[in-house]
């Protein structure tokens, strides 16, 4: 289990993984008494269980109530900015400063605001190239295992020039790896998209 806002996962144990597979399916598709037949026990003891196991994770933040008809938030707007190897420079510097701080804000910071999307815009793979190049001349000390750093500036970079890019975290099994990159109408920048099939997706903002 991924948490995101707090940048930590924990390993569930094979009753914990049905649990969430059935907290994934809406009330009316949960298979309780399939759970019980599964772990032989009793359905009243599973739907107790179950009931218990989903208020935690509710309580733990790791699940959100459903909330009927609530319209999307609004996305920030920003400043259409000059995109110059200087600003990719420090915007790199300025990801990896935030992200010391607390990953909520450093996310929330680089995936919300949007700048004006309509043309004029600067071709969207030379300014990944411009980003490519300022980012050799900083120093990572994680290098290249700093995937999150690394596209969260480009995500902020290429909105700030008015494409509207998304930034994407997937994750793989055995041994678990995590990746974070960045897409443009689902197509990835700056990433090879044989590499990233190894990755199943678990959040795009």
């Amino acid at each position: 289990m991924l948490d995101l806002s707090a940048g930590t996962y924990e390993v569930a144990d094979a009753v914990g993984a049905a649990m969430w597979a059935q907290l994934t399916r809406s009330p009316v598709d949960r298979d309780i008494r399939g759970l019980a037949q599964r772990f032989g026990v009793s359905p009243s003891v599973v739907e107790a269980d179950f009931m218990d196991f989903g208020a935690a994770q509710l309580a733990a933040g790791r699940l959100v109530e459903e909330r009927p008809h609530e319209a999307p938030p609004p996305i920030l707007q920003m400043q259409r900015r000059r995109p110059t190897a200087l600003l990719a420079l420090k915007e790199r510097a300025s990801a990896e400063r935030d992200l010391r701080r607390g990953f909520a804000d450093a996310y929330g910071k680089r995936t919300q605001p949007m700048a004006d999307t309509t043309t004029p815009r600067a071709d969207v793979e030379r300014l990944t190239k411009i980003f490519r190049s300022a980012e050799s001349l900083y120093p990572a000390r994680e290098a290249p295992l700093d995937c999150l750093p690394r596209s969260l500036a480009l995500t902020c970079f290429l909105r700030a020039a008015g494409w509207p890019v998304q930034h994407v975290i997937g994750v793989a099994l055995y041994p678990f790896e995590a990746h974070a990159w960045v897409e443009l109408n689902g197509a990835p920048l700056n990433e090879g998209e044989t590499f990233l099939h190894r990755f199943t997706v678990i959040q795009k903002a």
